[in-house]
């Protein structure tokens, strides 16, 4: 979830307990997905061959360890707490910028250089950035990411869905809610006929599942 505007699912990477599905599950249906997404196949150029190092892994794993501290307790309360939501706020910009000057040097993250729990890290601090330019390039980094197996089919989806939503489009895949009148509101979709074929695609629940497990996890009545 950003501090401002929409959220999505709660957990280590933003999903309902018991919804997140094995990488090897993901790998054939994200892949056929994705490939109608983007440029994805070319090799960024522009990324430094400086390797990542044991020391830089373990500050982004630290990294997400703080993301989701800050976040803990996130309900009706706290969207009001203006201390809280400070206190996220201050966070995701100093993960932004740090893992920025991270990516322009070291290249966007592998899971075999820093190990899974890094490279989630890694995607959780894109989710969260306040920073819309930076968020909107990194989006072709994670899609390669879910191609190579590094991150989930579901993490492309809710990055997408973020992206799109703050350049006021509508949401393909209905991860992104925004809190309002001690509510979750789904953000509008592009087509409500194919959302659940679509998340499927990429080793999703149904819309429905998805967003009962969203209130459940945040104690918050799902408007649609």
């Amino acid at each position: 979830m950003s501090a401002i505007g929409s959220i999505s699912a709660p957990g280590a990477s933003e999903r309902p307990r018991g919804l997140r599905l094995t990488r090897a599950a993901l790998a054939i249906t994200a892949a056929m997905l994705l490939g109608a997404c983007g440029d994805a196949d070319r090799p960024p150029s522009e990324l430094a061959p400086e390797p990542w190092t044991p020391t830089l892994a373990d500050e982004l794993r630290a990294m997400g360890t703080v993301d989701q501290e800050v976040r803990a307790g996130f309900g009706p309360e706290s969207v009001a707490d203006t201390a809280f939501m400070g206190r996220m706020a201050r966070a995701d910009s100093a993960h932004s910028r740090r893992l920025r000057e991270l990516v322009e040097e070291h290249g966007w993250p592998r899971s075999s250089e820093v190990g899974p729990e890094a490279a989630e890290a890694a995607f959780l601090v894109v989710q969260h950035t306040p920073f819309e330019d930076w968020q909107r390039s990194m989006l072709p980094h994670v899609e390669r990411a879910v191609r190579a197996g590094d991150l989930d089919g579901q993490d492309f989806a809710l990055l997408y869905d973020r992206v799109q939503v703050k350049a006021g489009h509508p949401q393909r895949y209905g991860t992104q809610l925004r809190p309002e009148d001690g509510k979750l509101h789904l953000d509008s979709l592009e087509d409500t006929a194919v959302v659940d074929t679509l998340r499927a695609g990429l080793g999703m629940p149904p819309l429905d599942t998805y967003l009962e497990a969203v209130e459940e996890a945040y104690g918050m009545e799902v408007v649609r």
